[in-house]
């Protein structure tokens, strides 16, 4: 009754309200539909008018409060009617320890470490007679403003609604392959904008998701059943994800192109994959998608505070315990900092075989590559994952996107099984199989965990393939399993950034190779790094950008290389403000940029500003009666002889009273 009674109000408003609240894609910031679907999706993508303030606004939200109140809103169509009621998504999305496979609030409840609790309401709403792919979602909001208090979805009443997840009837796009059914996405506005006020609220973060998933033929995975049940978690784990603050983590560039999966350097190289719910590989393109979705990575748990993140000192660690990262919020991720700033590694240890409800399989990849691949998923690779992060990729949606966009991803997961050295043919079977170690050139299986249980994937170092480079040049890390017992890996880490034998922490020149550690100003930097070799100057400071320091730089606020100084006075000519005579104090009584060495009148002697009697005075009691030195002494010198004597008086006298010709001082 009150589904239908909702249809009702929407016929009655729909029309009117469709203008006026569409959704404007200018505005904010579109995620998860590929480009040529949004288009097919929404028309004509408009430029985007948001400003760098407000994209990097979106990019740092994380959501502030440990409990998320979620507005689950059921929609259908006449001609595409809902089959599940909202009891049914209710217990999918917000019951505990009930639904079989788990809720979605058990998920977050689980990758937070029981931090966060997801609660909220899921509604029924009719929309209208005949279903479209086109349908504009942001149209509902008025319409349901009547009938929902949004304040109730403000958990920490910041006055922003936490999120909105719209469930759609039939399935999506992005599982059926059907272009027919809506691609799922999630919209986002910067903090404080979007659909609203409603109830004093706006609404700058929602989403939708498909209420069913369509089953594969288990005998021809390639094929579809035509059997559809009530959709898994994954999907929306993923989208309410963003609601949380996470960008996708996969590469949009030809996101639904399959040759990207077996061409190695293009402009998609899947730098995630399954190891992440903010990655792609389960959400069913070219695979079907996880029963049980993975954990957040461990980058996304660390950018919503989930997990205590220790940075390991640059020297060398025996023995470094990891606990496995689905369990455990501490000890659990460890940052090792490579050469630029926000450039570093992650360690953490995947465990399969954890207490954990969720993290225990990944894709089934059988629908891309049977009879090879049998159906179903099968355990994730058991080890220690580690991802490559450069943090200096600021931005949102296309946060990871790769070339052409950035030379490289900003999180991108090391795999221990990719080397090129090896391809699928050189697994013992001669081709791909469930437990290949080898999938060269095809990127599907991207993301080996590193092991002691498996040749050749027990190291991490600058000789291994993949490499400890970082981007900029070589990091020096070694990283080695050597042994993984329960819950618990045991690992080997060494920094040593130019190769020379030496610990990043006990080498006094990290980035140069120096075994002999010389150091002729012993001030702990070895001379290959130092850039006062014979001044002691410890803390390196180098206010410009020559290659001195300012220790020893003549002139320390303006680079000049070539450290000339014409007068000698230890000022470098390029800030001298009198370059052609000493004047180490660089005195400048008027502030006028000349020092006064160099800025006096020619035979001002007692400093007034012009020459009279008064200064023929002064010389006299100079050098007579013991009076004070003409400042600067060359005001005096009129005769330009290098001293002061009865000559200079003559010649002011001759200057001021005979016309004699000018004076001339150095």
């Amino acid at each position: 009754m009150k589904k239908r009674l909702i249809g009702l109000l929407a016929g009655a408003f729909l029309t009117f309200f469709t203008t006026t609240y569409a959704i404007d894609l200018s505005r904010g910031i579109l995620l998860d539909i590929p480009k040529d679907k949004a288009t097919e999706q929404f028309g004509k993508i408009p430029p985007s008018i948001l400003t760098r303030a407000d994209t990097m606004a979106i990019a740092k939200y994380r959501i502030p409060t440990d409990t998320v109140r979620l507005l689950a809103v059921l929609v259908d169509w006449l001609t595409r009617p809902g089959i599940y009621n909202a009891a049914k998504f209710d217990s999918l999305i917000f019951s505990r320890n009930i639904w079989p496979t788990g809720s979605v609030a058990d998920y977050i409840n689980e990758v937070s470490y029981g931090r966060v609790a997801v609660t909220g309401d899921v509604i029924e709403y009719y929309v209208d007679d005949v279903y479209s792919r086109n349908f504009d979602f942001e149209t509902l909001f008025p319409l349901l403003d009547p009938i929902v208090d949004f304040s109730q979805y403000d958990a920490d009443n910041n006055g922003d609604v936490d999120a909105v997840v719209f469930i759609r009837s039939g399935t999506g796009q992005e599982d059926s392959q059907k272009p027919q059914d809506i691609w799922s996405f999630a919209y986002v506005y910067p903090p404080g904008g979007g659909p609203g006020p409603y109830d004093g609220h706006h609404i700058p973060r929602w989403n939708t998701c498909p209420e069913l998933f369509p089953q594969r033929d288990s005998l021809n995975p390639t094929r579809f059943s035509g059997i559809k049940t009530i959709n898994r978690i994954r999907v929306f784990c993923h989208e309410l994800s963003h609601n949380l603050g996470l960008p996708d983590l996969y590469d949009y560039d030809d996101k639904t192109d399959s040759t990207t999966y077996f061409t190695p350097n293009d402009y998609n190289d899947h730098p995630v994959q399954d190891w992440c719910v903010m990655g792609y590989g389960g959400y069913g393109i070219f695979s079907i998608s996880q029963g049980l979705p993975s954990h957040m990575c461990g980058w996304s748990k660390k950018a919503l505070g989930y997990v205590n993140t220790i940075t390991l000192p640059e020297g060398e660690i025996n023995d470094l315990v990891l606990y496995d990262i689905e369990t455990h919020k501490d000890s659990s991720l460890y940052l090792l900092p490579v050469n630029m700033p926000g450039e570093y590694f992650l360690l953490e240890y995947r465990n399969p075989n954890s207490t954990a409800q969720f993290d225990h399989t990944n894709s089934d990849y059988s629908c891309y590559f049977w009879p090879d691949l049998t159906y179903g998923p099968d355990p994730i690779d058991k080890g220690l994952l580690i991802s490559h992060v450069d943090d200096s990729i600021a931005g949102w949606g296309r946060f990871n996107d790769g070339s052409p966009w950035n030379d490289h991803y900003g999180v991108k997961i090391m795999d221990a099984g990719y080397n090129p050295a090896h391809d699928i043919y050189s697994n013992p079977e001669g081709h791909g199989t469930d437990s290949a170690q080898w999938w060269y050139p095809y990127e599907t299986q991207l993301g080996a965990a590193f092991s002691n249980t498996q040749p050749d994937q027990n190291l991490f170092s600058p000789t291994t393939v993949p490499n400890s480079d970082g981007y900029t040049g070589p990091s020096g890390i070694t990283v080695r399993v050597d042994s993984i017992v329960g819950d618990k890996l045991y690992a080997y880490v060494k920094f040593d950034r130019d190769g020379d034998g030496l610990v990043n922490d006990m080498d006094n020149c990290p980035g140069i190779s120096n075994p002999d550690q010389a150091d002729a100003d012993s001030d702990g930097v070895g001379d290959l790094c130092d850039n006062c070799l014979d001044i002691s100057n410890p803390d390196q400071l180098n206010s410009d950008t020559d290659p001195l320091g300012d220790a020893c730089d003549n002139c320390d606020l303006v680079p000049n290389i070539d450290q000339a100084d014409a007068d000698a006075d230890g000022v470098g000519n390029v800030c001298d403000n009198c370059p052609n005579k000493p004047n180490p104090d660089q005195v400048d009584a008027d502030a006028d940029g000349i020092g006064d060495v160099c800025d006096f009148v020619c035979g001002d002697a007692n400093q007034t500003g012009n020459v009279n009697a008064l200064d023929i005075t002064f010389l006299i009691n100079y050098l007579y009666k013991h009076g004070a030195a003409p400042y600067p002494f060359d005001a005096g010198d009129v005769n330009h002889t290098g001293t002061i004597n009865a000559l200079d008086i003559t010649a002011i006298i001759n200057m001021l009273y005979k016309h004699g010709g000018p004076l001339n001082c150095p």
